[in-house]
């Protein structure tokens, strides 16, 4: 005979109460996911190159993005799925889908996704939760490589990397790139700090 487990009220409360918290935090998230073939779980070699930008809507029930891709060739489909970095997981929602295999230097697509258009088993709000876990990955398919060229986890680092200026704001120091703004911004300052101590020093000597 087998033994019924019966959970406290204060259990299934707890549970259900974490389930819509966690659902609810992923509005609004952003993510720039980053496609590399470093990130297949199978060995690709490729010198193609991508990036997605999503964008949770403020009620959480949409969920917009833009894949942009360099040296894809004969990209066949895009999909989200379902599954941690470094693990296989099954297909949740389709970014794109051709009918002949294309070549991309550029825009690949955009659109808004919502939960009618799920394909896996998984819930909307299980999806939203996958998100908030970084357990949501992107991942672009080709002739060559069916089972992912291109793949890129919708995790911390992708919304961090969401939150970076786009370039540094133009103050007179040059222009640079978003990941070398910091470095030049520090090094104006250090310049900056340098000639100063060397003015303070300068006229004391003369005093």
């Amino acid at each position: 005979m087998k033994k019924r487990v019966v959970l406290p009220l204060t259990s299934i409360f707890a549970f259900t109460a974490f389930a819509g918290t966690a659902a609810a935090d992923h509005e609004g998230r952003e993510f720039m996911v980053e496609l590399t073939p470093d990130e297949e779980t199978m060995n690709v070699e490729s010198d193609a190159m991508g990036q997605v930008h999503f964008e949770v809507s403020e009620d959480g029930d949409s969920l917009m993005y833009s894949i942009h891709a360099e040296h894809l060739d004969d990209a066949v489909a895009g999909h989200l799925h379902s599954g941690a970095e470094g693990e296989d997981g099954p297909v949740e929602l389709f970014l794109f889908e051709n009918d002949e295999p294309m070549n991309y230097d550029g825009e690949v697509a955009s659109g808004m996704l919502t939960e009618d258009d799920l394909v896996g088993d998984m819930t909307w709000e299980e999806v939203s939760m996958g998100l908030v876990a970084g357990e949501i990955y992107a991942n672009l398919h080709t002739e060559e490589y069916p089972d992912g060229e291109l793949r890129g986890q919708l995790d911390q680092d992708a919304q961090d990397a969401a939150m970076m200026p786009e370039e540094m704001p133009q103050t007179g120091m040059g222009g640079t790139g978003n990941g070398d703004w910091m470095t030049a911004f520090w090094a104006s300052i250090t310049a900056l700090a340098g000639g100063t101590a060397a003015l303070f020093i300068r006229r004391k000597n003369q005093a």
